[in-house]
C-alpha cells in the first residue's frame, strides 16, 4: 500500500483462495456413499465439520483483511459473517442441485454461519485483540 510502508500484495490472499478451493471441493463431494443410520449421521458429525470448516475459513480471510488494513471497527465482523452466509448458501445451493446423494440443509448453513462468527473470537485468541488491524508481518 502506498505510504504505509510496507509490501504485503497479493500474497496475504494465497491461503484464503486455498481454502476456498478445497472447501468447495471437499463440500461438492458426492454423498450418496454416506448411510442415513451411520454414527456420522447419527451425531450429525457433517454439522462440526461444516462449522470447523468454516471457522478456519474465517480466520484466513480475517488474517488476510487484517494485514491489508481492510474494514476496520464494526465493518469487518459484520462483512466476514455476511460473506460466509453468502458462501455457506451458494455451497448449499450447489449440494442440492448438482450432487448426487446430497441436499441442501440449512442446519449446515446455520453450522457455517456460527464457524465463521467463531473465527472472530479464534483470531481474538491467536493475536491478542479483535480483528481489524494486525501488523502486517
Amino acid at each position: 500500500m502506498p505510504g504505509t510502508g510496507q509490501s504485503i500484495g497479493v500474497r496475504v490472499w494465497w491461503p484464503v483462495v486455498a481454502t476456498t478451493l478445497a472447501f468447495v471441493g471437499l463440500f461438492l463431494m458426492p454423498g450418496s456413499e454416506l448411510q442415513t443410520d451411520s454414527w456420522w449421521a447419527v451425531w450429525h458429525m457433517d454439522k462440526v465439520l461444516h462449522a470447523t470448516a468454516f471457522a478456519f475459513w474465517g480466520l484466513t480471510l480475517s488474517i488476510a483483511w487484517a494485514k491489508q488494513r481492510l474494514f476496520p471497527g464494526r465493518a469487518f465482523a459484520i462483512r466476514l459473517i455476511g460473506l460466509g452466509v453468502i458462501f455457506g448458501t451458494v455451497l448449499e445451493v450447489m449440494q442440492g442441485a448438482w450432487m448426487a446423494g446430497r441436499t441442501a440443509d440449512p442446519w449446515d448453513l446455520v453450522a457455517d454461519v456460527a464457524g465463521t462468527a467463531f473465527a472472530l473470537g479464534l483470531f481474538k485468541w491467536i493475536f491478542g485483540r479483535w480483528p481489524g488491524r494486525i501488523a502486517a508481518d
